[in-house]
């Protein structure tokens, strides 16, 4: 039986010559290195690392925030810096230290000026958005006290740091786009900033009560959906904006008012586009019973699509897999994530994304027709949990439905753990906790320690090597990708999702490659693509993509 070991975090405060110390001892079974980490005001560890958590808080945000952080610097050369510490030093202000860090640490300094410092103090739930001075023009007061007061501190009170984590680094990416693109002038940025402040945000909601309280809410009578898409989408916008409530009719499935939260509109960066949106052109892309707001193939922010599902009882916004499918790419781009899943059929003309093709099968695919089902098969579950909190059986499809409904990190994280804890032999926990790392926040590395786990638990299963194939590809290590998935159709010699992986991998290869090398890969790559259409039941859809893909590449 695996031993799960047991997290001792050691904080020390203290003051040496001036400068303020923080240690702390963590172990890797909850996703810190094994080893002592020191933080020294006057010195920064790392000057290619961007962010560095001394509590354990961010843990499970590491890898992909530092994603975007390093975005921010290749693409906009804006030095952004994120500090997690355990507590303010006694007599110390939490504004002083913001600044101390920035000058010592020389946050921006190389690049004119043009530096991000985002403080964390988890002892007191404090936040602080240190601005450098050649970004004060578009990262404005207004701006840092709405990230500090109305995004990212009510979710780190209630625990659900990832979220608003989430939120405001793409909402510090949106700010970059501004700057970099230029033309503003200041009345513009003032307007943006009373949208944010008009709105109010927040998740201040203990979250130990949460799962429970909301999955009654969900299994609720849902009202009757919209007569059509274009129905569904203007009522949405009216409930956004706070002129719905005499309004009938309800545009979301249970699945997305559950996602959302006890609030009943969105994050504030999709509300301050409703004037946009409300003035801007858009298509209905239809097949059956789903359904796209479409504003076009190539757009920034403003114009992500919109999907909507008919449930049996109206058409309503599925939230699912709008999370699922849409990825933002490099500003200002948004991607369609590639896979056999529903919409993306609808959406052909769109970038295409590998960063979230998982092989899931059908047990793992969300269908909107059994929506109800699964909020009132959730609600059950919960239900059961509470009763007696040692129930694995529960904790584990729980976990496996809260994964697949892309439900919030603080809700899915605390499920993993308990599956982990409850059944330390079953290979379920680090599959779920692997796909989350993966469409919750890119976590590749991350998702690489569990899918070694689930593959030591279950080595004849192909799906843990199909994964680890797909984490390798998304690192950059492409032959040791193709090894992994050749053990995969060893296990599976029609495994259509790995011969087509191998086909990229190949090609990838060749790019790098010249002569005889580069032709052999190029060889190798129409090779896999061609037994990926030979396998029973060939995904067309995917082989029309990789050959447009492959079409590019060689």
């Amino acid at each position: 039986m695996h031993k799960r070991l047991v997290v001792s975090i050691l904080l020390v405060v203290a003051v040496i010559g001036g400068a303020v110390v923080w240690s702390s001892i963590t172990h890797e079974d909850d996703g810190l290195p094994d080893e002592l980490a020191a933080f020294a005001l006057e010195t920064r560890p790392q000057t290619n690392r961007y962010l560095f958590d001394y509590t354990g808080a961010l843990r499970h945000y590491e890898e992909g925030a530092h994603r975007y952080l390093a975005r921010l610097m290749s693409r906009f050369q804006i030095e952004a810096v994120i500090v997690s510490v355990p507590a303010l030093p006694a007599g110390q202000r939490l504004e002083t230290l913001a600044v101390d860090l920035v000058n010592q640490w020389r946050i921006g300094a190389q690049h004119e000026g043009r530096g991000l410092l985002l403080l964390l103090v988890d002892e007191t739930k404090q936040v602080k958005l240190e601005v450098g001075y050649a970004l004060e023009d578009v990262f404005t007061d207004a701006f840092s006290g709405y990230v500090e007061d109305l995004q990212l501190e009510p979710y780190y009170r209630a625990g659900d740091i990832g979220t608003g984590l989430i939120a405001v680094m793409e909402m510090l990416e949106e700010r970059a786009q501004v700057k970099d693109q230029g033309g503003y002038t200041p009345e513009l940025i003032a307007q943006s900033d009373a949208a944010l402040l008009a709105r109010g945000a927040g998740a201040a909601r203990d979250l130990q009560r949460y799962m429970t309280d909301a999955l009654q809410s969900a299994t609720k009578p849902a009202g009757r959906g919209a007569r059509s898409p274009e129905e569904a989408w203007e009522i949405m916008l009216d409930k956004w904006a706070g002129d719905g409530a005499d309004i009938d009719i309800d545009p979301y499935t249970e699945m997305t008012r559950l996602a959302m939260g006890p609030a009943d509109k969105p994050d504030p960066r999709t509300i301050k586009w409703l004037d946009h949106w409300r003035g801007a052109d858009y298509q209905v892309l239809r097949d059956g019973d789903y359904a796209v707001i479409w504003f076009g193939a190539i757009d920034g922010w403003e114009n992500s699509p919109f999907l909507f599902c008919n449930t049996g009882d109206g058409w309503k916004f599925d939230i699912v897999w709008q999370r699922r499918l849409v990825v933002m790419a490099d500003n200002p781009k948004w991607q369609v994530a590639q896979g056999p899943y529903p919409y993306v059929g609808l959406m052909r003309e769109a970038w295409q994304s590998t960063a979230k093709d998982l092989p899931l099968g059908r047990e793992d695919l969300y269908r909107c027709a059994d929506d109800a089902a699964i909020a009132a098969r959730m609600a059950g579950l919960q239900g059961a949990i509470d009763r007696d909190p040692t129930d694995a059986a529960a904790t584990l499809e729980l976990l496996r439905l809260s994964v697949n409904t892309n439900q919030r990190p603080a809700v899915v994280r605390r499920l993993i753990e308990q599956a982990k804890r409850l059944a330390p032999d079953s290979a379920e926990p680090w599959k779920y906790s692997a796909l989350y790392n993966v469409t919750a926040f890119f976590q590749y590395s991350t998702a690489m320690r569990d899918i070694e786990r689930f593959i030591a638990l279950r080595p004849g299963d192909p799906f843990g090597h199909d994964v680890k194939g797909f984490l390798l590809y998304r690192l950059g290590e492409y032959q040791d990708s193709i090894a992994s998935l050749e053990r995969a159709v060893e296990r599976n010699p029609d495994d259509g999702y790995a011969y087509a992986l191998m086909a990229r991998d190949y090609a990838l290869l060749a790019r790098a490659a010249s002569g005889l090398d580069r032709e052999r890969y190029k060889a190798q790559a129409l090779a896999m693509r061609q037994k990926a259409e030979r396998v029973p039941a060939a995904d067309g859809q995917r082989l029309a993509w990789l050959d447009s893909w492959l079409g590019k590449r060689l």
